[in-house]
């Protein structure tokens, strides 16, 4: 997501530099870059990109294939910090510059500085789930270690087929540190879990789709385009239900009969007011004919007789199909 030209705009006593970015690559990129809805935000090894309601956080520490090291993880923690508490921001996508995810925590600062401080200034990403609102991994490239139980932290993965993901810390002895044990095995069962755990053997971005760790596999060099693609489409629903199905789902496998599912327990009855609002207005919704037959397209209310219309061209294609065909 690197720009041909930036533009720096520096504000006083402010540590986010905004920036107006020019794409050359495509009319569609010129198109997104001149957005009034885009903003981009440099935080020195990571970037926040926002449009709209959809926000993508991009390590940026290609060198080291976008390894942690303590700033990172102290700037990741603020940056997430803030998403939570924007209500405009809806979905939160993580991606890696340069063609890889993560590479897990810089093994140079561990031995600089102590494995616990940079356990330390992750000890956000530890929180389950990661977020309340919806989270996307955009997984391309290498996404190992602590990468790897990033992308496992997010709600949904769309991973790349010529990924590399694994748990490569069994090489050095270092655990699953983001609770990332816990969250594999809820996703694909002990006996799999078990297989990546203590083999560390490595898995393409095909295997780990079979294994269901992705909603999605797509092609090298997509992960992030669909990743927005898919987080556009869920900024669409009422949010009040769609996080607290998401919470009662993660509840039920991180954090049965925890304090931190208090948390989520409060969470969750402090959205169901607004859900019985965004109830009453499906209800509205519904009886005005939008998402008729089961489409989660066009939900924004159009005149009737577009509908009519569309149903009437979906009748005629069945038709013509059931006709017989002429000799």
């Amino acid at each position: 997501m690197k720009s041909l030209f930036r533009r720096v705009v520096l504000t006083n006593n402010i540590s986010f530099a905004r920036i107006n970015v020019f794409r050359l690559a495509s009319n569609d990129a010129k198109k997104q870059a001149q957005d009034p809805q885009k903003t981009e935000e440099v935080i020195n090894n990571i970037t926040i990109e926002k449009y709209g309601g959809v926000t993508t956080l991009n390590i940026d520490r290609q060198k080291t294939r976008n390894s942690l090291d303590e700033a990172t993880l102290r700037e990741m923690a603020t940056a997430i910090d803030a998403f939570d508490k924007d209500n405009d921001a809806k979905v939160l996508v993580f991606n890696g510059e340069g063609g890889s995810f993560c590479s897990g925590f810089d093994l140079d600062e561990v031995g600089a500085k102590g494995y616990n401080t940079l356990l330390d200034a992750a000890s956000r990403l530890r929180r389950r789930p990661l977020c309340d609102k919806p989270t996307i991994a955009a997984v391309t490239g290498y996404a190992v270690a602590e990468g790897f139980e990033l992308a496992l932290a997010c709600d949904l993965r769309i991973i790349e087929d010529t990924s590399v993901i694994g748990c490569l810390g069994r090489r050095f002895g270092v655990p699953q540190s983001l609770y990332g044990a816990r969250r594999l095995t809820s996703l694909i069962g002990l006996s799999r879990a078990l297989d990546l755990l203590m083999t560390g053997r490595l898995i393409n971005g095909s295997e780990a789709y079979a294994m269901g760790l992705a909603c999605k596999l797509t092609s090298t060099g997509t992960a992030l385009g669909e990743s927005v693609k898919l987080a556009k489409s869920l900024v669409k629903f009422p949010q009040n239900a769609l996080i607290m199905d998401k919470l009662a789902a993660v509840i039920s496998q991180l954090n049965p009969n925890s304090e931190e599912s208090m948390r989520d327990e409060a969470v969750l009855s402090s959205l169901l007011g607004g859900a019985i609002k965004d109830i009453n207005e499906g209800v509205i919704k519904f009886q005005k004919g939008i998402g008729k037959h089961g489409k989660f397209y066009r939900l924004t209310e159009v005149p009737l007789k577009d509908w009519e219309i569309e149903e009437t061209i979906d009748e005629i294609t069945v038709e013509s199909d059931k006709s017989p065909k002429k000799s």
